[in-house]
């Protein structure tokens, strides 16, 4: 896969005419064209990609420079988006061990079987149960038991994954093999 990087088309729109004085005591003008620059004084980029093959797996292979360049409200977006996919995976997940494991048709009242999580009848109170869990905000209706392993493994699973995807949102993993910094720069 080959890049064609093609600057794109700048005219030179600012003259710049320095005054320089003479030895004669005259004062000479002249005419100098600005080259197009690469980045704008703004900060935005004077080079677009034109003809690549594949450019979204470009994207794809570099995700960290690729949520740099979004627009915050993409970010922000995506921030809040994978917050809520993994409570929700997992509250569906907790909803799942409670089917398997009979909690929800027993009868909190009658029964003397204890069941993995606490009041945990739906999936409402499965997804807050997740949610409470990764957001570290502290259990108080729902909580997880002694009785189910499982429950356990998949607690300490999601902390652990949640952590994970925290810092590759966050940036701080892959940072360090993007910033290069040039010898001439000191």
């Amino acid at each position: 896969m080959s890049l064609d990087y093609a600057p794109v088309r700048m005219e030179a729109t600012q003259i710049n005419m320095s005054r320089v004085p003479l030895v004669n005591g005259g004062i000479s003008t002249a005419l100098k064209a600005h080259k197009p620059r690469v980045m704008s004084k703004s900060g935005h980029s004077n080079v677009r990609i034109d003809k690549v093959d594949g450019i979204y797996l470009l994207y794809l292979q570099d995700l960290w420079t690729t949520v740099i360049d979004m627009k915050w409200r993409y970010k922000l977006t995506l921030f809040a988006a994978t917050f809520v996919m993994t409570w929700f995976l997992f509250g569906v997940i907790y909803y799942a061990i409670a089917f398997l494991h009979g909690d929800l048709e027993i009868n909190k009242f009658t029964s003397k079987r204890e069941p993995c999580v606490k009041n945990v009848d739906s999936l409402t109170g499965a997804f807050l149960f997740s949610l409470e869990s990764q957001t570290t905000i502290g259990y108080g209706f729902r909580f997880i038991t002694e009785e189910c392993p499982h429950a356990i493994f998949l607690l300490v699973a999601q902390l652990v994954i949640t952590t994970l995807i925290e810092i590759f949102i966050t940036g701080t993993f892959l940072r360090w093999h993007i910033v290069l910094l040039c010898s001439e720069a000191f």
